[in-house]
């Protein structure tokens, strides 16, 4: 595990300052270039951390269903909060950046959407001010915390509407980019990202 740590941080590239569309050409293109091994040694490093940190604010948190076809870093270990907690999963339901949260439950009915991603089918949706911990996936960030996605806004847009209490959570394969250059007013930076290596707090 430790070669495999090595190597991720042999891959990450450190830049001082960079726009977005840049850095997510980037660093997708850093993602498609890990192992298997890599990709499995990162999420369970990160696992660890957000376990033994006690990370995880309040009853319900919100975890992202993790895609293959965009080398997410997996979080299939991450629903084991929910002997602990409550756990909700996002749902996209348009193509404007709209989403909402669903209840997770193991045998939950699924459906792969357009852009590859596994999400519930169920339109029972919880109100997003009622959740105390969402976990973000990112692209990569800064040294501020703020994130790069896919660029839909997805998560900026449901971040918007839940309580101003809300720890939001960011993964991450890569250690921080001093700044992205291009920061708009409604990009939300997160309260921690956890990489391989280290657990970042802004």
């Amino acid at each position: 595990m430790f070669t495999n740590v090595q190597k991720l941080a042999s891959k990450t590239v450190y830049l001082c300052m960079a726009k977005k569309c840049d850095l997510r050409h980037l660093f997708r293109n850093k993602r498609s270039e890990l192992s298997s091994d890599e990709i499995s040694s990162a999420s369970t490093l990160i696992l660890n951390q957000i376990i033994n940190g006690k990370l995880i604010k309040g009853k319900l948190v919100m975890i992202y269903i993790s895609s293959q076809n965009h080398q997410e870093l997996p979080t299939d270990g991450l629903f084991l909060l929910s002997e602990h907690y409550d756990v909700c999963v996002p749902k996209a339901v348009n193509k404007n950046g709209s989403m909402e949260a669903i209840m997770w439950s193991k045998d939950m009915p699924t459906r792969i959407n357009e852009w590859g991603i596994k999400e519930p089918l169920s339109d029972i949706y919880i109100e997003p001010e009622k959740i105390d911990t969402v976990i973000v996936p990112l692209i990569c960030f800064d040294k501020l915390g703020h994130r790069i996605g896919f660029g839909k806004g997805y998560y900026d847009r449901f971040l918007e509407r839940c309580s101003k209490e809300v720890k939001t959570i960011g993964l991450s394969y890569f250690e921080p980019v001093d700044k992205i250059t291009n920061i708009e007013i409604t990009d939300i930076a997160l309260d921690i990202v956890i990489t391989p290596k280290n657990t970042y707090r802004f």
